[in-house]
């Protein structure tokens, strides 16, 4: 049965009920409860709901579409939620320059995309150096059937040609085109079997004259993207096809199929190709090739290290034949360089290295220096400049910074574009001459919010069940009232030691603004206090995240930031564990869990052949292994649910395309608190984009959030 056959419907019966509470009492779409045991190591766990994993069988897929029509007519029967998102609309699309995608380029020129006629189709641009005049080079709605939009770019070290991955919502795969930037016209014939935006995204090599991207061999009905290769396509032979460069199997190379070859070259003067194994732990294998052998088409790869050597996942840069990356040394991290004519990755050179809660974070190579980022607790950040064999230098920052990012043109120019963002307003670019002065760059520069001058961020520190200080960042008003009426939204992540830096959304910043609270909880598992923070909060040691979270929430609520009935839990990916268990454990301290694209049902997703587990298993655990399976059967929140517990109003925003995370994990969630409806008066809905996959709506779905939020918490 089609979708707009269950929204008419429910929206009618709403219509016809007139000005019937929703929490009421609400008919939830029905579909039978079949359990199926399992067990493994002689421990069995029921799973419930076993058929909602079946989304390819029509009554599955029925009950899918009717949990989402009843969703969307929560909202959109409602003027209210009508006239919020507007407001969140506006405040979005507030642009004094409408630049994004700003990427700075070796030849001098800046490439970005632009509306500039107030459309919502970007089209892209170039400009030269500072020069106020800018040139349009390719709009979307000449390609094609005009139904494409720009999802990435990039631009050769020339400049003469731009790679541009062309995308559909309801498209699976991107096309890449290539664009001749003089005549203003594609060349060749599209890549079809393509994904840059996800994983890896395009490099030119050295002689401008192929592009190295990943490339996935599924291009039939079963669309995924396993055992993906890298593959080259070069200008100079338009009409062959791509070729793979590095793949399972050959040359003696050994690739999981849920892995991904991730190519990359730095400037036009590299002197070797990298191609980094990407998953979701910590530490990647790293193959490594001299450019004259890969201009030769002579593949021989060489490995360059592994995870056993500890390199952080994010990639290094090379510069001169010296190759800088990231390391975990014991619990701290530390900025190194080898030589790669000899490497030895046994004794680098130690540039920098963290400290306690003080840790490296990020770091650029120019061609004269090198700057490095120190994070403190992950929420706020200094930064360096290293000297050798002397004190680095501190740069003053324009305004303190939560957080501290960095763009360049090559590490053979000494360009460098910094950054910084915090919890009270959007990202500020500027660019760091070479004096140490900063320059405010105009171009993609972010709105400002005057309105929201009044607003605040304060780190506070809490104590966990077993004696740990964990620092919960806190935004509010200046003159926030520390009252009854007061409500407020926490939130947190823990997991994969991905911290949870300071970032502005003006939705937030509105609801702050009404006099409410904002509150992130730097729970065990992510990575702000370095990487024992993160080991203290994964596979065994996992439900120190969620109690981290629950001791976070009962401060607010004690030192009167929020009413003991008006906070309001909001999670997103994996920090859907954290979240719901937090809610399984103490339900009475939450009048509302929001979540999106949320992990619930982690003990499942290696049942699931056509879904990523690997990611899974590096940060929770497997089936196959006995300690591993206990921590599941005690972490997952879908098996955790008790029809003892209230739970308090719930709304889980999915995408139906998610191959991170099954559908099921959500809709067994749903359907459990569902099916507990005889002692509840309150909503539990499942909205779903069918047309999505693993990724956030900024717009829509903070808007959701934070309507359902305030209605169900007044």
């Amino acid at each position: 049965m089609h979708k707009s056959f269950y929204y008419c419907s429910l929206y009618l019966f709403f219509i016809c009920q007139g000005c019937q509470n929703f929490n009421q009492r609400i008919d939830y779409p029905k579909i039978k409860n079949i359990e199926k045991k399992e067990n493994h190591f002689g421990i069995s766990y029921v799973n419930k709901f076993d058929n909602l994993e079946k989304i390819d069988t029509k009554e599955v897929l029925d009950w899918y579409h009717a949990q989402d029509s009843l969703a969307e007519s929560y909202f959109y029967r409602s003027l209210a939620f009508g006239k919020t998102y507007e407001l969140y609309k506006n405040l979005e699309n507030r642009e004094s320059n409408p630049a994004s995608s700003v990427a700075y380029n070796e030849s001098g020129l800046t490439f970005y995309l632009s509306s500039f006629d107030g459309g919502n189709v970007k089209a892209l641009f170039k400009k030269l150096n500072n020069n106020p005049s800018s040139e349009k080079l390719f709009h979307p709605k000449s390609y094609g059937d005009g139904a494409y939009d720009i999802e990435y770019f990039k631009a050769s070290y020339d400049g003469n040609y731009v790679a541009i991955a062309m995308g559909k919502p309801e498209n699976f795969f991107n096309e890449i085109v290539l664009l001749d930037c003089q005549k203003k016209e594609i060349v060749g014939t599209p890549i079809l079997n393509a994904k840059p935006n996800k994983a890896g995204g395009i490099v030119w090599s050295p002689d401008n004259k192929c592009i190295i991207y990943i490339a996935y061999p599924n291009t039939g009905e079963n669309k995924n993207d396993r055992n993906s290769f890298t593959a080259m396509y070069c200008v100079d032979n338009i009409d062959e096809a791509p070729i793979s460069i590095l793949k399972n199997g050959i040359n003696g190379i050994v690739l999981n199929d849920e892995y991904y070859p991730v190519p990359k070259f730095s400037s036009e003067k590299s002197n070797y190709i990298f191609v980094y194994l990407g998953n979701a732990s910590n530490h990647w294998d790293c193959y490594y090739l001299p450019t004259e052998k890969f201009l030769n088409r002579n593949y021989d790869w060489k490995l360059l290290f592994t995870e056993n050597d500890k390199v952080l996942f994010d990639y290094g840069t090379e510069r001169n034949h010296i190759y800088y990356y990231k390391r975990i040394n014991g619990d701290n991290i530390e900025l190194c360089a080898i030589d790669l004519k000899a490497p030895n990755l046994n004794n680098p050179w130690i540039l920098a290295k963290g400290k306690g809660s003080d840790q490296i974070d990020d770091f650029i190579v120019l061609r004269d220096d090198i700057f490095y980022s120190i994070s403190s607790n992950g929420i706020s950040e200094a930064l360096y400049k290293y000297v050798d064999n002397k004190e680095p230098i501190k740069i003053k920052l324009p305004f303190e910074a939560g957080n501290i990012s960095f763009d360049f043109r090559s590490p053979y120019e000494n360009d460098l574009w910094v950054k910084l963002s915090g919890w009270t307003s959007n990202p500020k670019d500027y660019y760091l001459d070479p004096n140490g002065k900063f320059e405010f760059m105009e171009l993609g520069m972010w709105p400002d919010y005057p309105e929201f001058d009044n607003i605040l961020s304060e780190v506070v520190e809490v104590i966990s069940h077993d004696g740990t200080k964990i620092p919960l960042s806190i935004v509010r008003r200046k003159d926030h009232r520390f009252s009854a009426e007061s409500m407020g939204i926490i939130t947190a992540y823990g997991a994969y030691g991905m911290s949870e830096t300071p970032w502005f959304h003006s939705p937030i910043a509105n609801f702050v603004n009404k006099g409410n609270i904002y509150a992130t909880a730097h729970v065990r598992g992510g990575g702000e206090k370095g990487p024992f923070w993160h080991n203290a909060g994964m596979k065994t040691t996992k439900e120190n995240s969620w109690k981290d979270l629950v001791a976070c929430s009962e401060y607010l609520i004690e030192k009167g930031y929020v009413n003991k009935n008006k906070l309001g839990l909001n999670v997103k990916s994996a920090g859907g564990i954290t979240g719901a268990m937090a809610i399984n454990e103490r339900p009475d301290l939450y009048g509302v869990f929001t979540a999106i694209a949320p992990s619930l049902n982690p003990i499942r997703t290696e049942y699931f052949e056509d879904f990523d587990d690997s990611d899974n298993i590096f940060e929770f655990g497997t089936i196959k292994e006995l300690q591993s399976y206990k921590d599941l059967l005690k972490m997952d929140p879908v098996l955790n649910l008790s029809d003892e517990n209230d739970y308090p109003s719930t709304l889980l925003i999915i995408g139906f395309n998610d191959d991170l995370i099954p559908p099921s994990d959500s809709g067994k969630y749903i359907a459990l608190l569902q099916s507990f409806r005889a002692k509840r008066d309150k909503p539990y809905l499942l909205d779903i984009d069918f047309s999505r996959e693993h990724e956030i709506n900024w717009l829509d779905d903070y808007a959701k959030m934070l309507y359902f939020t305030q209605k169900e918490l007044e």
